[in-house]
């Protein structure tokens, strides 16, 4: 060990000590302010909206969607016997999926609302292949609701 080495001059305590100034730097500001946040933490929107797909129904998870970002709308159609498709009027998308496939596409609603989405395949919207996915406000307050999804 050599004396001229600054790092070996310096003992484990003045270390330990000068680690702890600098831990505690980085997460003082971080710690006081949510101790001061009287709102809880709200969880970030979902960049993904899973649709699942069967024969004659859709399954939609909860999710939190808020206009005016993008969403990721995946067509899980890994477990029909038939091809399926999802088609939201008021955005001119739509997704279609073979039995057995997953699709997605990546859009934004602009604003808030409920948005229509069916299976535009003939005979499964008559069969109960739709429903509704509400888009709310980005704000914290915003809440995720899924109406009708599952059908039949």
């Amino acid at each position: 060990m050599s004396a001229s080495n600054p790092i070996h001059r310096c003992s484990r305590p003045v270390i330990a000590a000068i680690a702890f100034v600098v831990f505690g730097v980085m997460n003082g500001p971080i710690a006081a302010q949510a101790a001061n946040d009287p709102q809880p933490a709200m969880a970030a929107p979902q960049s993904e909206v899973k649709i699942g797909s069967s024969e004659f129904k859709f399954a939609v998870s909860a999710q939190r969607i808020a206009a005016g970002q993008p969403v990721t709308l995946v067509l899980d159609n890994s477990e029909a016997e038939s091809e399926h498709a999802v088609f939201f009027p008021a955005l001119g998308v739509r997704l279609f999926a073979q039995a057995g496939e997953i699709v997605h596409k990546t859009v934004i609603f602009d604003k808030p609302g409920e948005f229509t989405f069916v299976c535009d395949l003939p005979g499964h919207r008559e069969a109960g292949m739709a429903g509704k996915l509400v888009v709310r406000a980005a704000d914290r307050s915003a809440s995720p609701e899924i109406i009708g999804s599952a059908m039949k």
